[in-house]
C-alpha cells in the first residue's frame, strides 16, 4: 500500500465512523431486518445520502456488502443481475414500533447490494463513475462484522476517493481551490448517470463535507502557500475529455439498463422513481394504473416528458 493510500484509509477508517448514527433508532430497525435476512454472510453496511446531511423526511440509503451471494438473495437470475450490472437495489419498508399519534409509521429505505469483493475492485478498477464518484463522497459505516472487514472497507473507500481525484484533477485549470476541484468533479460524474438533482445541490455536497473532502485533496494532491493546489497533466485534456464524454454515454446507457433491473426488484418502482424525481426535482407527472402496474412497456413516454420537462439530465 502507497503513502497515499495508507493516509487515505486512515482518514477514510475514522470518518466512516459514527456511533451515534448506528444507534438512530430508525436505523437500528432497518439493521436489525438485514442482519435477519442475510445472517452470516453479512459483512457490512455502509449509509449514504440524505440522511446523513440531516434531513428525516426521506429514504434511508443502504449498501449491503456481503461474503457472497449464495442463498442471500431471492432467486438464481437476482444473482446473475447482480454479477452482470451490479448493484441490486431493494426496497425495504418497517412498522415502528409504539408510535407515537400523528407520526408516521413506517420508516422506508432502499438498499443496494453488493460482495465485498465486488466493492473493493468497482472503487478501485471500474472505468465509470457510478461506485467511486458516490463513496468519494461521505457515508458512514452502520455495521461492521470484524476489524479485517473494516480495514477492508476504508481502503475500498481510500481507493475511490484516490480515483475520483486521480480521474478529475486533469480537467482542471492550475491553481484551482478544493472547492473548485470538488464541485467540478461532482458535476461531471453528475452528467455521467441521468440525475434529477437540483443545481446548487454540488455546492451543498462540497460545504456539508468539506473538512473530509479538504483533508483528502491535501493528501493527493500538492499544495501551494497560498492554499491552492497544482498537478501535474500525466493525461493530455483532449484524452481526458474524451475519457468524460465515453463516460457520459455509457453511464445514459446504464442508467437505463438498471432502471429496467430495478423493475423486477423493487415493489412498485415506478411510484418510487417518481417520488425520487419530485423531491429533487419539482417536477412531477401523476402516471396512469396501466403505467404503475406494466412500468417496463407502458412507463417510457411518462419518462420522456419528465425528461423534456428537465426533471433529469
Amino acid at each position: 500500500m502507497s503513502v497515499v493510500t495508507e493516509a487515505l484509509a486512515a482518514l477514510a477508517k475514522t470518518h466512516l465512523s459514527d456511533a451515534t448514527l448506528s444507534c438512530d433508532p430508525d436505523v437500528r430497525l432497518m439493521l436489525t431486518d438485514l442482519q435477519h435476512k442475510f445472517g452470516d454472510r453479512l459483512c457490512a453496511v455502509l449509509m449514504y445520502g440524505s440522511y446523513l446531511r440531516g434531513k428525516r423526511d426521506t429514504v434511508l440509503d443502504f449498501y449491503v456488502l456481503l461474503d457472497e451471494f449464495a442463498d442471500t438473495l431471492p432467486g438464481r437470475w437476482h444473482s446473475t443481475a447482480n454479477v452482470l450490472l451490479p448493484p441490486n437495489v431493494y426496497f425495504l419498508h418497517i412498522d415502528r414500533p409504539a408510535t407515537p399519534p400523528l407520526q408516521d409509521n413506517q420508516v422506508v429505505a432502499k438498499y443496494a447490494v453488493l460482495t465485498l469483493s465486488q466493492f473493493e475492485q468497482a472503487n478501485r478498477k471500474d472505468f465509470h463513475s457510478y461506485f467511486w464518484a458516490r463513496f468519494t463522497q461521505p457515508s458512514r459505516l452502520v455495521y461492521c462484522r470484524d476489524e479485517p472487514v473494516e480495514e477492508k472497507v476504508a481502503s475500498a473507500v481510500a481507493q475511490a476517493a484516490r480515483t475520483f481525484i486521480s480521474e478529475v484533477h486533469p480537467m482542471m485549470t492550475n491553481p484551482f481551490s478544493s472547492a473548485e476541484l470538488w464541485e467540478a468533479g461532482f458535476e461531471l460524474t453528475y452528467r455521467c448517470e441521468l440525475r434529477s438533482e437540483k443545481a446548487d445541490k454540488l455546492q451543498t455536497l462540497y460545504s456539508n463535507h468539506s473538512t473530509y473532502l479538504d483533508a483528502v485533496a491535501k493528501i493527493c494532491l500538492t499544495k501551494n502557500p497560498s492554499g491552492t493546489f497544482e498537478c501535474l497533466k500525466n493525461t493530455s485534456i483532449s484524452a481526458a475529455k474524451n475519457r468524460w464524454r465515453i463516460r457520459q454515454t455509457q453511464g445514459k446507457c446504464l442508467s437505463i439498463l438498471r432502471l429496467i433491473k430495478a423493475a423486477g426488484t423493487f415493489t412498485d418502482p415506478l411510484t418510487y422513481l417518481l417520488w425520487k424525481i419530485h423531491r429533487h426535482s419539482g417536477v412531477y407527472i401523476e402516471p396512469t394504473s396501466r403505467q404503475k402496474r406494466y412500468p417496463l412497456i407502458f412507463a417510457w413516454g411518462l419518462l420522456w416528458r419528465l425528461y423534456r420537462q428537465g426533471a433529469f439530465r
